[in-house]
C-alpha cells in the first residue's frame, strides 16, 4: 500500500477512510450477559459481566457501578478474544449485600443497557 500511495496510483486519505471503515464492523456478535448472585461470598454480592470489549468498556462499567450507589470492594477482568468477561465483588453503601430483587433487577437493567448499546452501534448491516 505504501508503494502506492509514494507512486500516486492510491490517495492515502481514501485508504485510511476504507481501513476505518473496515475496522468498525465486527465478525462476531457477542450477546450481553449480566449475573447477579449472593451465594457466592458470605460478604459481597457478586456481579458477573460478559459482553462484546471495547475501548473503555472497563471505566463505563465501574463509573455506572458507581453511580448506582454500590462500593466496588474487588475485581476481577479477563478477555477472551472479542469478550470481555468481568466480575466485580460489591456492596451497597452500609457494606451490606443487595438482596433486594427491584434493586437487582434495576442494576442488571442499567448494566445490559450499557453493554448493549455500543454493540447495536457495531453489528455491521444485514
Amino acid at each position: 500500500m505504501i508503494e502506492h500511495v509514494l507512486e500516486g496510483k492510491l490517495r492515502l486519505p481514501e485508504a485510511v477512510a476504507k481501513r476505518a471503515v473496515r475496522s468498525k464492523a465486527r465478525p462476531f456478535i457477542v450477546e450481553p450477559e449480566v449475573t447477579i448472585n449472593n451465594q457466592w461470598s458470605d460478604r459481597y454480592t457478586v456481579i458477573e459481566v460478559s459482553g462484546l470489549d471495547r475501548p473503555g468498556l472497563l471505566y463505563q462499567l465501574t463509573t455506572a457501578i458507581s453511580k448506582l450507589n454500590l462500593n466496588i470492594a474487588s475485581a476481577h477482568v479477563a478477555t477472551f478474544g472479542e469478550r470481555a468477561r468481568d466480575v466485580f465483588y460489591v456492596t451497597d453503601l452500609l457494606g451490606a449485600q443487595i438482596t433486594a430483587p427491584t434493586r437487582q433487577s434495576a442494576i442488571k437493567s442499567s448494566l445490559l443497557h450499557l453493554l448493549s448499546s455500543e454493540d447495536q452501534a457495531a453489528k455491521p448491516a444485514a
